[in-house]
Parts: structure tokens; C-alpha cells; sequence
């Protein structure tokens, strides 16, 4: 496998065999992909985080989207629309959604709160089955002056 050149079909073709996600080692024809969405609504060092995480995600070897959102109806639009940017030769997505909220909720600029979850499920619906969604995770930064 650290050789083949995987073609998203012959991942597609595969996948009913394997209990793991395939990810080829060789990702000259698919791809990894991560999606840094942020909010600096009273967020000084939201850019700075941003484009950290986005550094990071490219010494790995991620192709990085890095967008900037204010209300949950635009940040839901980037979604769709990175989706669609991706979904044909994509092998793994990582999705960052960086802003203030509390307990599974984000905020808007607008003030405006919406669950997690809304964001999530169209994720979960858009991507095929053999495309990894292997976890969700929530980071809280407590800070303390």
C-alpha cells in the first residue's frame, strides 16, 4: 500500500473489505484536506491562532482552506462550499471551527448561537462512508487574569 497510487474509486471499491479507513500513503491522486474556519469577534489572537493551525496543517501536509466567519449563516455556507471544493479527491478532512461558545454551542459576531451539531451533521451527510470522520473534538481555553 505505501506505493499504490489509490484512486478515490478503487478507496470507494475497497472499503466494504477493510474494518479500517484506507488512507493510501502515496497521495498523489487523493488528498488531505483541512478546513480552519475562525471567528475574531472579541477574539484578539484569533488570527494568530488561525494561521498557526494553518501552518501546521501544511508541515503535515494538508491542503488548507483558512476562512474567516462572522454569522453562523456564512459560516455554514463555508462549509458547503468547501465541501464541494473537495469532496472528489479528498482521502482525509480536518475541519477546525474556532470562536467562543459554551457547552457544544459557538457564537457568532451577530451574538447569534447555534449548535455544534447543526454543523456537524451536514459534514457527516456530504462525506462518503470511506471518507475517515473519526472524531469530534471540543477545546475549551480557560483563561485567567
Amino acid at each position: 500500500m505505501h506505493t499504490e497510487l489509490l484512486s478515490m474509486d478503487q478507496m470507494q471499491e475497497l472499503s466494504p473489505y477493510s474494518y479500517h479507513y484506507i488512507i493510501p500513503h502515496n497521495q498523489q491522486r487523493i488528498k488531505a484536506y483541512g478546513v480552519v474556519l475562525f471567528n475574531t469577534h472579541n477574539r484578539p489572537k484569533a488570527v494568530s491562532e488561525a494561521e498557526n493551525l494553518e501552518q501546521t496543517l501544511e508541515t503535515l501536509g494538508y491542503i488548507v482552506f483558512k476562512m474567516e466567519w462572522t454569522d453562523v449563516a456564512e459560516l455554514q455556507s463555508m462549509i458547503e462550499s468547501a465541501l464541494i471544493r473537495v469532496i472528489d479527491d479528498c482521502s482525509m478532512l480536518f475541519v477546525a471551527v474556532m470562536s467562543h461558545g459554551q457547552r457544544g454551542v459557538l457564537a457568532g459576531s451577530d451574538d447569534l448561537e447555534t449548535p455544534i451539531n447543526d454543523l456537524l451533521h451536514p459534514i457527516t451527510h456530504s462525506l462518503p462512508d470511506y471518507i475517515p470522520m473519526v472524531s469530534t473534538i471540543l477545546c475549551y481555553a480557560l483563561i485567567v487574569s
